[in-house]
C-alpha cells in the first residue's frame, strides 16, 4: 500500500480511527491519580457497607479525568457486582439553564435520571420480579406495591400498575408510560387511567420517589442497588430559583432510610468551596454524607494532579502510547519501510521527539493534565500523517519535525 492511500489507523498502526482516549471505551484503563483512586474506591466500597449505596463525590480541574474517572467506576461496577454490588447509570446534568424552558427545576434532571435507565432495563426488571415465586400468588402490581418505600398509596399503587401493564409484556406503545414516568404533559390521560394510573407526578419528591422505588424493585429483584454517575455537575452552580426544590431532591437521595439509588458526580472545580451550593449549602445533605464544611474532603474526593513531575509526564506518555499503538502492526510497518530511528511502541515518535515533547509541556503548568497531552500527540500524529500523504513518503515525527510545531505550547 502506497503511503498516499494510508488512513490515519493504518500510518499509526492506532487500535482505533483515531488517535484519541474513549472515556467509556478505555474505562478499563485508569489514568488518574493512583492515591486518589485507591482513596475513591474506599469510599464508595465503605458507603455500600454503612449506606447501602454509594454517595458522594469527586472534582478537579479541567483535564483532570473526572468523566474517565465515572467511565472507569461504571466498568468496576460492570465487571465485578460482588465487590460493587449496584447497577451503574452515566448521565450528564449540563446544561443547566433556568431562563431556557425544560432545562431547569428537578424535572429536567428527573428525565436525565429516567434516559439513563432506559426502557431495556426497566424491562428487564419488572420481568424478572414477575418470574419471582412469590409475584405468582397474586396480581404483579399488588405485588410489586409491597416492595415500594416511598410516597403515599396512590403513587405505588399508580407505579406499580403502569409497570405491570406497559413493561411486562410488549405493547404497542410505551409513550404514555414514559410520559408519566417523566412527569411530562399526558398525551392520552384515558390510556392510564384504564391501566388504573390515578395519580400524575406534580412534584419534585413525587418525580424521586418514582426514581427510589424502581431501586427497591432492582433490590428485591437482583439483591443490589442502582447508582448514577452524575457529570459535569458543575452545572448545578446555575440553580437559583430552584434551590429550594433541588435540595431537597438531593436531600431525600442522601437520607439514610435510601438503601438502594446511590449517586457519585463530578464537577469542574479548583477546591471544596467550588461545589455546588445547592448541595453544600445547608449542610444537611453533607451531614447525612457522614462530613462537614471541615473534613468534606472524606465524601468529595480531589482527583488532583495526575503529572508532578517530567518523570509523571513521560510515564503517561508511554501509557498513552501502550493503549493506543498495536504493536504487531507497527513492527511489520517498520520492517516494511525499514524505519531504523523509532520502536514499535513509539509509532510514529522518535524517543528524542518525546523527550522534547515531555520538556515543552512541563513548561507550562496547564499542559501537564491528561487532555492537553493526549491531543498533543494527536496533532503531532495527525501532522506527520498529512505531510507523508502530500509527499507519498512516510514521515517520522521526530524532533526536526515536531520542533515548529510545539514551540508555542
Amino acid at each position: 500500500m502506497e503511503i498516499r492511500e494510508m488512513d490515519l489507523k493504518d500510518y499509526c498502526c492506532l487500535n482505533r480511527n483515531r488517535f484519541e482516549i474513549d472515556p467509556e471505551q478505555d474505562a478499563a484503563w485508569y489514568f488518574g491519580n493512583r492515591q486518589v483512586s485507591q482513596e475513591l474506591l474506599s469510599r464508595v466500597k465503605s458507603d455500600f457497607l454503612v449506606r447501602g449505596v454509594p454517595k458522594c463525590g469527586i472534582f478537579g480541574r479541567f483535564g483532570f479525568g473526572k468523566t474517565h474517572t465515572l467511565y472507569h467506576l461504571k466498568y468496576l461496577f460492570d465487571k465485578d457486582s460482588k465487590t460493587y454490588p449496584a447497577v451503574p447509570f452515566i448521565m450528564r446534568i449540563n446544561p443547566y439553564d433556568e431562563t431556557t424552558k425544560g432545562l431547569s427545576g428537578w424535572k429536567y434532571i428527573h428525565g436525565k435520571m429516567l434516559d439513563a435507565i432506559g426502557e431495556t432495563f426497566l424491562r428487564e426488571i419488572v420481568r424478572e420480579f414477575d418470574n419471582l415465586p412469590s409475584s405468582r400468588t397474586t396480581e404483579l402490581s399488588f405485588e410489586m406495591m409491597k416492595v415500594f418505600k416511598f410516597g403515599d398509596e396512590n403513587l405505588k399503587a399508580s407505579l406499580a400498575n403502569l409497570l405491570s401493564a406497559f413493561f411486562l409484556r410488549e405493547v404497542k406503545s410505551t409513550l404514555p408510560a414514559w410520559q408519566w414516568l417523566r412527569a411530562d404533559k399526558i398525551t392520552k390521560s384515558g390510556d392510564l387511567e384504564d391501566k388504573g394510573v390515578k395519580k400524575m407526578l406534580d412534584t419534585g419528591g413525587d418525580m424521586l420517589n418514582v426514581v427510589l422505588n424502581i431501586g427497591n424493585l432492582v433490590r428485591r429483584v437482583r439483591g443490589s442497588g442502582i447508582v448514577f454517575f452524575m457529570d459535569e455537575a458543575q452545572a448545578l452552580s446555575e440553580v437559583k430559583k430552584r434551590q429550594t426544590e433541588i435540595h431537597d431532591a438531593f436531600l431525600q437521595l442522601a437520607e439514610p432510610d435510601n438503601t438502594d439509588v446511590g449517586f457519585v458526580f463530578a464537577y469542574f472545580g479548583t477546591g471544596v468551596t467550588a461545589i455546588p451550593k445547592v448541595i453544600s449549602q445547608p449542610d444537611d445533605i453533607l451531614s447525612r454524607l457522614g462530613v462537614s464544611q471541615s473534613n468534606i474532603h472524606l465524601a468529595i474526593k480531589d482527583l488532583l494532579r495526575l503529572i508532578s513531575t517530567k518523570k509523571d509526564l513521560k510515564d503517561f506518555i508511554k501509557e498513552v502510547l501502550d493503549a493506543l499503538i498495536n504493536k504487531d502492526k507497527a513492527k511489520n510497518l517498520i520492517d516494511n519501510l525499514n524505519l531504523k530511528s523509532v520502536k514499535p511502541e513509539q509509532l510514529p515518535f522518535t524517543q528524542e521527539a518525546l523527550d522534547r515533547t515531555v520538556e515543552v509541556l512541563y513548561e507550562k503548568e496547564p499542559n501537564r493534565n491528561a487532555r492537553m497531552i493526549i491531543n498533543t500527540l494527536a496533532t503531532l500524529s495527525a501532522e506527520a500523517y498529512q505531510k507523508g500523504k502530500q509527499l507519498n513518503k512516510y514521515i517520522v515525527a521526530d524532533r526536526d519535525f515536531i520542533e515548529p510545531l510545539i514551540k508555542d505550547l
